[in-house]
């Protein structure tokens, strides 16, 4: 039986790429060793973005291996039959590897359909370790981070999405479960006025945006507080069309650890 490849789920620099920012040694900055070694070595990978992994992988790669180089784009307007074509190099033993936009794949991205296929194939699968914005969202929070829920994007139409809100913020009173929740750019700044307006006042909110980029803004209020700065639009907090992480929870506590 022929050796099956094996697929690397690789993560990414956490910033919006740009060409005239990143260099191979701030990439070096923010990804393992392990992965950059990835980066240099294999030949096949399954990217959200063509562009942007052509702009990373450049970095690690001499003019012989990108020539070498064959990309594979599974994104958002992907299909489910498309998946069979792209784990066959695997199947053939090739190892591959995964890239999202930004941090760690299969989070929030198509990418974990593909890893699901591929443990149905027998191809293994190997996580390789790298940033998250999701956790590094949560450990600068200040909030409970004991038990926490990821509830991806909220709704896009304005009234669903604060119903949404309305039914989240008392859950999370109730439960004491810190929930994260993501959102499109171009909308941060509406979700923002939104869970001010419609999230319990006790309630704490963080915004952990462009982490590990140059605008990066990390702060956690009072829901009741930015219920006070909405009233005067320009004093409420701006978050821009930049990658931003939402939390929402209780302060942190200190909690006796589990014994077994």
């Amino acid at each position: 039986m022929n050796r099956k490849g094996k697929l690397y789920l690789l993560p990414s620099p956490l910033a919006s790429f740009d060409s005239q920012r990143w260099s191979a040694e701030s990439v070096a900055m923010e990804v393992p060793a392990a992965a950059l070694s990835l980066y240099a070595s294999l030949e096949y990978f399954i990217v959200e973005s063509e562009k942007s992994a052509l702009r990373l992988l450049s970095r690690f790669k001499n003019a012989h291996s990108m020539a070498a180089l064959r990309l594979a784009v599974f994104d958002e307007h992907a299909k489910a039959a498309e998946i069979a074509g792209l784990l066959d190099p695997l199947e053939e033993g090739q190892d591959g590897g995964i890239l999202s936009e930004a941090g760690l794949p299969c989070v929030a991205d198509p990418g974990g359909l593909l890893v699901f296929h591929a443990h149905r194939r027998g191809i293994e699968v190997i996580p390789v370790s790298g940033p998250s914005s999701l956790m590094l969202a949560l450990s600068a929070s200040g909030l409970d981070a004991q038990r926490f829920m990821f509830l991806g994007y909220l709704p896009g139409d304005n009234r669903d999405r604060e119903k949404a809100l309305r039914r989240i913020g008392p859950e999370c009173l109730r439960d004491g479960m810190t929930r994260l929740f993501i959102e499109t750019p171009y909308r941060n700044d509406k979700l923002l006025m939104d869970c001010a307006l419609c999230l319990p006042d006790n309630l704490n909110l963080c915004v952990a945006a462009d982490i590990g980029g140059p605008r990066m803004s990390i702060w956690t209020k009072e829901v009741s507080q930015l219920r006070k700065l909405a009233q005067d639009p320009s004093s409420f907090p701006k978050i821009g069309k930049v990658p931003a992480v939402f939390v929402i929870g209780g302060a942190a506590e200190i909690k006796p650890r589990n014994t077994i």
